[in-house]
């Protein structure tokens, strides 16, 4: 990939330039220069990371206290692929922390402009590990959730959870804060995409359980599942965790037991288009 390939997949919201104008008129130039540098940064972390483990991005998209890269990729990469890509992000600011300390002391920056970008680099970090989805601290949350819980749950729990990191951060800077403009835009974003996400709960499903008919190996990790013969498909599918590979235990009407694998129920599933079949029905196919 070639440099100027690299930057085409950078795309800026419009909102950013908007605060351009504002601090160019308003003065603080530097400001907006430090922040936007810093985001960009992060999110540079992300996309080499990303690039090492041969993930396909469409774009990263930046505005003034943060960015998003986008990518399919989530959901069906291993858990710690995906860990590390989230984290390369948070991890670009202590590169940070020790440029300002090696710039210390030199009269290579002034020193306002190193305390600074101290207060910024400190402040863009500690606001994207928040439990807030798409925050990396959201996404380490919803990774972590996943470990315990279906994936529905966890991503339902994941938002739940957002909006009350949303509604606490909000009241803690209305009560001991003055009002911020900024602020208040940044906070109206995430609230919108945690509603947009919610709505995307069962997309998510149906895509991830798509990803698990599709892939043609199999997790490390096996699991056993008990299960009736009456059991519909789709309420077995709900009890899957991610990166979890199941056989089934099926018991019929009469007490004995038949082994069934998950690769068989998703089959029966997306090629026979037997959407309401119970678990039964795979076996007299």
């Amino acid at each position: 990939m070639t440099i100027s390939r690299k930057f085409s997949i950078i795309h800026i919201h419009p909102v950013l330039f908007f605060f351009l104008f504002v601090a160019i008129i308003t003065g603080m130039l530097l400001e907006f220069t430090i922040i936007f540098g810093i985001v960009l940064f992060h999110e540079w972390g992300h996309f080499v990371c990303a690039r090492f483990f041969r993930w396909r991005i469409r774009r990263i998209f930046l505005w003034i206290f943060g960015g998003v890269m986008e990518t399919d990729e989530y959901g069906s990469r291993p858990m710690h692929e995906e860990c590390l890509v989230t984290i390369a992000g948070p991890i670009q600011h202590l590169w940070i922390y020790l440029f300002i300390y090696m710039a210390d002391g030199t009269s290579f920056l002034s020193e306002s402009t190193l305390q600074l970008m101290l207060q910024y680099n400190t402040f863009i970090l500690v606001w994207n590990l928040l439990p807030i989805w798409p925050l990396d601290g959201g996404k380490l949350l919803q990774l972590g959730l996943e470990r315990l819980f279906t994936l529905t749950y966890a991503h339902k729990l994941t938002i739940i959870l957002s909006f009350v990191t949303i509604f606490l951060v909000t009241y803690g800077m209305l009560r001991f804060y003055s009002f911020s403009l900024s602020f208040m835009l940044l906070i109206l974003f995430l609230g919108w995409e945690n509603r947009l996400e919610w709505r995307r709960v069962y997309y998510r499903w149906w895509q991830s359980l798509w990803q698990r008919y599709s892939r043609t190996e199999q997790s490390a990790k096996q699991r056993v599942l008990e299960v009736s013969f009456q059991t519909p498909l789709l309420q077995v599918f709900q009890r899957f965790k991610r990166h979890n590979h199941y056989q089934l235990k099926v018991l019929d009407q009469t007490g004995d037991v038949h082994y069934l694998s998950e690769r068989d129920c998703l089959r029966y599933f997306f090629d026979e288009q037997q959407i309401h079949a119970t678990i039964g029905a795979v076996f007299t196919e």
